[in-house]
């Protein structure tokens, strides 16, 4: 570490406590999480303090690390020992960092995990560089690893989620949103992510194909599960907990698969509604929130939870095909707790 680099205050915690049960976690991967962190923090440092101030903010707002844990829990199910696995696990916490980031910008967003966003502290211009930061940084650190099969599984993944991004952009205050379409988009902008912190973990343990692609599939289940959850608890969730305002999606032009249900099969008085709020027009509240109990009163939520439910399932399964181990144990065990998470 050269001489006046600046580096962020001491990491905190992963809010691992958000999602019940998570706790006992730390016990198989809490060593290698805590190396996470480490590495993590020394990569957010910077000899220049405009570029330090950013990432000291962005590491203390913290985070449940779901996807650095994603990998050291996969790489231990196959066996690798080594320490590439820390390294990963930090280089897809840059990454998904990096789209909150930028996501923030997008969404014009006041507020990330209960405090003010990145954008509102430092302005859009400053936070998009960052976020251009973040993604070259994650590729310099993977190139440590020395194997271009693990950049390819990171520019996969990276591409398909700004190709998620921009389709999401273009459906933006469009009502019209179709569920196969919000689909492709939560398989983009979240699975694919998921599916690549899986992935790495055969690459690192020199697993044969057929590892990698059960990984995938279980990585592509279980995000898509996380992101139909998070549609769920924007609508569910107290704002306190939520860290953000209750129907945020809606309000911010997004057709989630609650709103996609509801709007299919609403009178034309409920439409106009549903068409005024996602294009960002003041509606009367209380019509609002009579358009908000309807989402439970006439199954939407609960016709996402089971769609979540089976999601899950499928993750659950594909890791029991795996040699029993803590490892696998809790790999079948994670689809669950995504499932209960309350943030």
């Amino acid at each position: 570490m050269s001489e006046g680099l600046h580096n962020p205050a001491p990491t905190p915690q992963p809010s691992l406590a958000a999602v019940s049960g998570m706790e006992d976690l730390l016990a198989l991967v809490g060593p290698k999480l805590a190396l996470v962190e480490q590495t993590l923090r020394r990569n957010l440092g910077s000899r220049y303090p405009s570029i330090a101030e950013l990432g000291t903010y962005v590491n203390e707002t913290g985070g449940k690390r779901i996807r650095p844990i994603l990998v050291l829990l996969s790489s231990g199910m196959l066996g690798y020992r080594g320490e590439l696995d820390v390294l990963m696990g930090a280089v897809f916490e840059f990454i998904h960092t990096a789209t909150l980031v930028h996501d923030d910008i997008i969404d014009e967003a006041d507020t990330r995990r209960g405090r003010p966003s990145t954008n509102r502290v430092f302005g859009n211009e400053r936070t998009v560089l960052f976020g251009d930061f973040l993604y070259i940084r994650s590729m310099n650190m993977a190139l440590e690893a020395g194997d271009i099969r693990l950049i390819g599984i990171l520019a996969e993944a990276t591409e398909r989620m700004i190709e998620g991004e921009i389709v999401a952009s273009h459906l933006r205050g469009r009502p019209d949103v179709t569920a196969e379409q919000h689909l492709d988009i939560v398989e983009r902008k979240t699975a694919w992510l998921f599916s690549a912190c899986c992935r790495v973990a055969a690459v690192l343990a020199g697993g044969e194909a057929d590892a990698e692609e059960r990984l995938f599939r279980y990585g592509m289940a279980l995000g898509t599960a996380f992101q139909l959850v998070d549609d769920l608890l924007d609508l569910t969730a107290d704002e306190q907990t939520l860290g953000k305002p209750v129907a945020s999606d809606l309000r911010e032009g997004r057709m989630t698969l609650p709103w996609i249900d509801l709007y299919r099969d609403a009178g034309d008085g409920e439409r106009a509604l549903i068409e005024a709020v996602v294009r960002g027009e003041d509606v009367d509240p209380e019509a609002f929130a009579r358009l908000h109990r309807a989402l439970e009163t006439r199954g939407c939520l609960d016709r996402t939870l089971r769609l979540a439910e089976r999601h899950a399932t499928t993750a659950r399964r594909l890791a029991a095909g795996f040699p029993d181990s803590p490892y696998r144990r809790w790999l079948e065990r994670f689809p669950e707790l995504i499932l209960r998470r309350d943030r």
